[in-house]
């Protein structure tokens, strides 16, 4: 099995708002590793939305992406080498959306697929209370939400604690 990792996107609107762009990328690996990146805004983004309510929520404005955020291209080209080995997983068809949407800005395919991890949660037999169980383990851990390093540290961290339990009625040998 290759490592798992989990990713979470920030971005400049709420979906309902308007049309949205990435602003914030996070890749967290089970393994402990996690990188996370501002985002500058691409040129083709000028004209699409932006919500206060939403930098209310992530803490993240225009001026900070100006100032810290990383071009497009080097964000894409630094995701792919960090997640060498790992299938990457969301808690959200959103993060698939705004990875297309980072990739279209750098002219490129999505490079690896963004799976839902419910999917991984499922082909493993986790109960419902073992993952409510480990993700309340997480958050405790990991309180502040809305950021995507924190997100998907988060996340990590709730898989891992599963990974460290069997799924319920299976034993380890079988997991």
């Amino acid at each position: 099995m290759t490592c798992p990792a989990l990713i979470d996107f920030e971005a400049s609107c709420l979906p309902e708002y308007g049309q949205s762009y990435p602003i914030e990328v996070a890749i967290a690996r089970v393994d402990g590793r996690s990188r996370a990146w501002l985002i500058k805004p691409s040129p083709q983004w000028r004209y699409w939305d932006w919500s206060q309510e939403a930098e209310d929520l992530h803490g993240i404005s225009r001026a900070m992406l100006e100032a810290e955020g990383q071009p497009a291209t080097q964000v894409v080209a630094e995701m792919i080498a960090f997640t060498e080995d790992c299938d990457l997983y969301a808690d959200a068809d959103l993060d698939e959306y705004w990875f297309e949407v980072l990739c279209h800005a750098v002219g490129r395919a999505m490079p690896f697929p963004i799976r839902y991890l419910g999917e991984f949660i499922g082909r493993r037999g986790y109960t419902r209370e073992q993952v409510v169980r480990a993700l309340e383990a997480a958050k405790a851990e990991l309180p502040q939400e809305h950021l995507a390093r924190e997100d998907a540290k988060r996340l990590a961290m709730m898989v891992k604690l599963l990974l460290d339990e069997p799924p319920q009625g299976l034993s380890r040998a079988a997991v």
